[in-house]
């Protein structure tokens, strides 16, 4: 841990491209490689002592073969180009995918492996002039902005005997959502129907259904539909306007703000898909009424940051 504090990272441009610099790289022998120097020191006290030419020259012949190892692991990382591109949202508990994008020069590089964290590696065969992207695994364990810290690429090309690795500062913040808590009734907090709003009472024409959302009022759901197992559903006329649904952090149950915000985030999922404009009112900020992906992520948004620095 205290040797990790005096790695030097290396850090993006302006445009995000990180190139592993020759100074940067760190290598040492792995296992193998030191099992493999011990059997070449006793080959070489065995020549010597007995003056055994051809043992020599087969002595010389591994140690050579040890020494250009070590440059082509070294070479192997140089000059490798990468950039990290973050990844989507997703809700506390679950498993992001971080995207990296890794490019390829005039030479091969086999073996690559990428390490996030603690999460498991990728290993990578990277062709001459290839752009790959792929993913590494990333829990978020809770809800704010994920900084991934530092993602080490490593190698141990051509024979394993010695492994090269190098640190990539990946600072582009991912951001994690709530954990949604069970569904509950926010009827209370629609209040009254607009101005003009008919009660659906039956005096206009019907239109449809569309998916209940939490905070519909019983009167509008057909029971008919749910007794045939199909779910519940909300009876729409036309000419009817629905006053928007407002998610207050008042009415949301909960013992303390991370119940409430489950609460909360639970609403804003069930809201966006029954297709209700719905609106999100914390002690730290307020969402307007609407509706649609968008919407959905600055309500989410407001909630994940909730009480944070970097809200």
């Amino acid at each position: 841990m205290a040797l990790n504090g005096f790695m030097r990272l290396e850090r993006a441009a302006d445009n995000g491209m990180v190139e592993v610099g020759a100074r940067r790289i760190y290598i040492l022998p792995t296992r193998y490689g030191l099992i493999f120097a011990v059997l070449v020191f006793l080959m070489l006290l065995g020549a010597v002592n007995y003056g055994n030419n051809p043992a020599h020259l087969l002595t010389f012949l591994l140690a050579a073969i040890g020494s250009n190892a070590i440059y082509l692991t070294w070479r192997n990382l140089r000059g490798l180009h990468l950039r990290c591109l973050g990844g989507a949202p997703v809700f506390a508990g679950q498993t992001a995918d971080w995207v990296i994008e890794v490019r390829g020069d005039a030479r091969e590089r086999p073996a690559l492996q990428f390490t996030l964290g603690d999460g498991e590696p990728l290993i990578m065969d990277l062709a001459a002039g290839q752009v790959d992207r792929s993913t590494l695994p990333l829990i978020a364990n809770q809800r704010g902005l994920l900084a991934p810290g530092r993602l080490m690429v490593s190698t141990q090309y051509p024979v394993g005997l010695f492994r090269a690795w190098c640190y990539v500062d990946c600072s582009r913040p991912l951001l994690v959502y709530p954990r949604p808590g069970p569904a509950w009734d926010c009827a209370g907090s629609e209040g009254a129907m607009a101005e003009g709003e008919s009660d659906g009472s039956g005096t206009e024409d019907f239109a449809g259904l569309r998916r209940y959302v939490a905070g519909d009022q019983p009167s509008r759901i057909d029971w008919k539909s749910y007794a045939r197992d199909r779910g519940l559903n909300t009876r729409l006329f036309s000419g009817q306007a629905l006053a928007p649904l407002w998610l207050e952090w008042d009415q949301a149950p909960g013992n303390d703000t991370e119940e409430k915000l489950s609460s909360l985030c639970r609403a804003v999922i069930d809201a966006e898909a029954g297709g209700r404009e719905y609106g999100l009112r914390t002690p730290q900020g307020k969402v307007e009424p609407g509706s649609g992906p968008s919407h959905r992520h600055r309500c989410l948004r407001l909630l994940a940051l909730y009480g944070k620095a970097h809200a």
